[in-house]
């Protein structure tokens, strides 16, 4: 029998996954900047690439510095005080390491828990929890119990708390001013929130499309995560990125990407170990070691599984072996990666 949430140590936490729907192209959102490794990525993503000069420098690595999108300003500060880690090259491993079949596949790597009305949960969180609502701006919640409020009467008191919310007028920025008004009504005594963040299908403009998404991102996660500092929330709750894979370093005819697999994730959050990048980085040299299809797709180096694991670890869960998306991912708890507090 697999082991069941314990509340003691890890009361009050809260997990956000901001989802981002599409396929996030990772290789722009942060890039090597030592040679060789930054001429290997110049090399591959031709039309794409982002010059070093626009690039936002941070130690990576002792030994190694990376750059930052540049509309990824305010994370990259946040980097520097250590409430944002990156975890490099996520994805879902075969057994064999080899890249699968249906690798690509949206359906298939999105790994959610679909609710009845079409929203999506965080599949570890939806196992464990008693309720799962649907909350407004497409944001669901998934929680332990909810004896201080009616379920009717949450959703009704997080809509009318959300039009009051002082995050930015976007649509990421609505929805994550729908998490803080749920946070601030203090209904449950945990919350595992999915914000689906659409937009990342980049198969054409990556440049223009991509500057706007990471813009609004960067906006709405910076003046989330300070607004949970002014409520003294902010040890409290960890943010994190996912998505269901990274794509091609090189581009295609129309200046967009087609569908990979490894891709990065960004951790934010006072209970984050950030300032530094968790995991492998891949070689960036097309045809390299990590390329397994010629056109840049990494093969993962971290499993999704592992980061799903040290996510669920921090709230609270100690197995995932009843989670249909991890079952088979035997010694993911055991993995588990080192960039929360525990």
């Amino acid at each position: 029998m697999s082991a069941r949430l314990s509340f003691g140590a890890s009361s009050n936490r809260t997990v956000v996954c901001i989802y981002l729907l599409g396929g996030n192209d990772s290789n722009n959102m942060i890039v090597p900047l030592d040679s060789p490794a930054y001429n290997a990525y110049a090399r591959g993503r031709g039309a794409l690439e982002l010059a070093r000069s626009v690039l936002l420098p941070v130690q990576g690595t002792p030994s190694a510095t990376y750059g930052f999108h540049p509309n990824l300003a305010g994370l990259r500060d946040l980097y520097n005080q250590n409430a944002v880690a990156v975890v490099a090259s996520v994805g879902r491993v075969a057994p064999d390491h080899t890249i699968s079949g249906d690798a690509g596949d949206h359906a298939r790597e999105m790994q959610l828990s679909y609710l009845p009305d079409g929203y999506l949960a965080i599949p570890w969180a939806a196992a464990e929890s008693n309720t799962v609502l649907s909350l407004a701006h497409g944001v669901s919640l998934a929680a332990p119990d909810a004896d201080t409020v009616r379920h009717s009467g949450l959703v009704r008191a997080v809509a009318a708390a959300a039009a009051e919310a002082t995050l930015p007028n976007t649509s990421l920025g609505r929805q994550l001013g729908t998490v803080l008004s749920a946070l601030k009504l203090g209904a449950f005594r945990q919350h595992a929130f999915l914000v689906p963040f659409a937009g990342f299908e980049t198969n054409r403009d990556q440049l223009s499309a991509q500057a706007a998404l990471f813009g609004e991102l960067d906006d709405a996660l910076v003046e989330f995560y300070r607004a949970l500092r002014d409520l003294g929330l902010s040890n409290g709750v960890t943010i994190y990125t996912d998505t269901e894979f990274s794509r091609t370093l090189v581009p295609n005819k129309l200046g967009g990407t087609g569908h990979a697999w490894g891709g990065h994730q960004l951790v934010l959050g006072s209970s984050t170990l950030g300032g530094q990048i968790y995991g492998q980085f891949p070689s960036l040299e097309v045809g390299g070691p990590d390329d397994v299809a010629g056109n840049g797709t990494w093969a993962p180096s971290t499993s999704n599984a592992q980061y799903a694991a040290t996510l669920a670890y921090w709230y609270g869960k100690t197995d995932l072996a009843d989670v249909p998306q991890y079952a088979a991912s035997a010694g993911a708890m055991e993995s588990r990666l080192g960039f929360l507090m525990n």
